[in-house]
């Protein structure tokens, strides 16, 4: 239970459009408070202007003596009716920003307070305490909540000796890791490197279109063309992720790696270096060579570079626990999406009814033979763009 101090006032809130005033006024809290760069408003505001969503994103924020100390950023649905979270399937993490937990607990007080028959949250990080606040909150109002795990992201700890990682690795995988290395050197001259898109002097690079064009292709594999998962698979997700790296650049938190066979790139990853926290977005790697597995030796090379780099202490590998990223991670995050249905009277309907169409859904997407599970996930992906 969160205790105001005595004698302060109830922080004003309000649900409004984003301004240059209140996204600057934002990004300083963002970056204060060690929210992750995902929710600073040229990430998301990237991501709305990509996606077509700009004129629907509102921040729900709190104010204390005149200072800015929460904002939870959401799109409004048709006649405000239903808020909910700027997430979609390029979503790496959702969470809301705040200075401390009085102001998220004013958030979550806030946010069930507005007039709306349903709020859908998704990308949670569970064990975040923001997230917590606001389910107490529900909670506290008699509201209906219906929460459910999206998936387990994996991570590493990159915080201490690197050869504690290397000895925690099983032998196989030490031993797999070592030969791919040699395979790759024996097929000409392996290097690693890193780009941050920027120059000296803050401005963007003039490589950065090209880096990119090398890595979108790399990334885009035939099975993810086909799934409708790869960066190139639609306009909207290009540019999503073009206009984001040039935010990113001149914030100076992008990372763009690359492992090279005599000089050409047959591995690529999309990185954000925020903080403590290295965040590895996307991997691609050139399908000619993937019987010698350039894709895990990049991913190698970067854990190697997170050790290195000052006041990092962590690889966050994100997305689904793959195979490859399981036998690596130091462990697991769970991310949820929260379904919030304030009205008392109507909610536990409204959440039955959820639950209802979610088993629903899941039963009959089982029962499809593998291929038209394949079509529908691809075109569940293009619409989710």
């Amino acid at each position: 239970m969160v205790t105001r101090p005595f004698g302060t006032t109830n922080p004003a809130a309000s649900l409004r459009p984003l301004d240059a005033d209140l996204a600057a006024r934002w990004d300083r809290l963002a970056l204060d408070s060690g929210a992750p760069a995902f929710v600073r408003p040229g990430w998301l505001g990237a991501w709305a202007d990509a996606f077509g969503r700009t004129s629907a994103l509102r921040a729900l924020t709190v104010e204390r003596a005149g200072e800015l100390v929460a904002v939870l950023p959401l799109l409004s649905g048709p006649a405000g009716l239903t808020l909910s979270s700027p997430t979609n399937s390029e979503t790496a993490v959702f969470a809301p920003v705040a200075a401390d937990a009085d102001a998220a607990a004013t958030l979550g007080e806030k946010l069930l307070s507005l007039r709306t028959a349903a709020i859908d949250l998704t990308a949670l990080a569970a064990d975040d305490p923001h997230v917590e606040a606001l389910h107490a909150a529900a909670g506290a109002a008699r509201a209906s909540v219906l929460r459910r795990t999206l998936r387990k992201s994996p991570y590493i700890d990159v915080s201490g000796d690197p050869a504690a990682f290397d000895r925690r690795l099983s032998k196989n995988r030490r031993h797999g890791l070592k030969r791919l290395q040699n395979r790759l050197r024996d097929a000409g001259e392996l290097t690693f490197d890193v780009h941050d898109g920027g120059t000296p002097d803050g401005h963007i690079s003039d490589d950065l279109a090209a880096l990119l064009r090398d890595g979108y292709r790399l990334e885009a594999r035939e099975w993810k063309l086909a799934a409708g998962s790869a960066i190139l698979s639609s306009p909207a997700t290009t540019a999503f992720y073009t206009s984001a790296a040039k935010w990113a650049a001149e914030q100076g938190i992008l990372r763009l790696a690359f492992l090279r066979l005599d000089g050409r790139p047959i591995a690529f990853g999309y990185c954000l270096q925020q903080g403590p926290t290295l965040s590895f977005l996307k991997l691609g790697m050139d399908d000619e060579f993937q019987k010698l597995g350039p894709g895990m030796v990049l991913t190698r090379h970067l854990i190697d570079y997170a050790f290195a780099e000052p006041g990092v202490t962590e690889l966050d590998l994100l997305g689904e626990n793959d195979a490859y990223k399981a036998d690596l991670a130091s462990g697991t995050r769970e991310q949820i999406r929260m379904q919030v249905f304030p009205s008392r009277r109507i909610g536990a309907a409204q959440r039955a009814a959820v639950v209802s169409v979610a088993g629903l859904r899941t039963s009959l997407v089982e029962r499809l033979p593998e291929p038209a599970r394949d079509r529908l996930s691809a075109l569940r992906n293009r619409l989710r763009r």
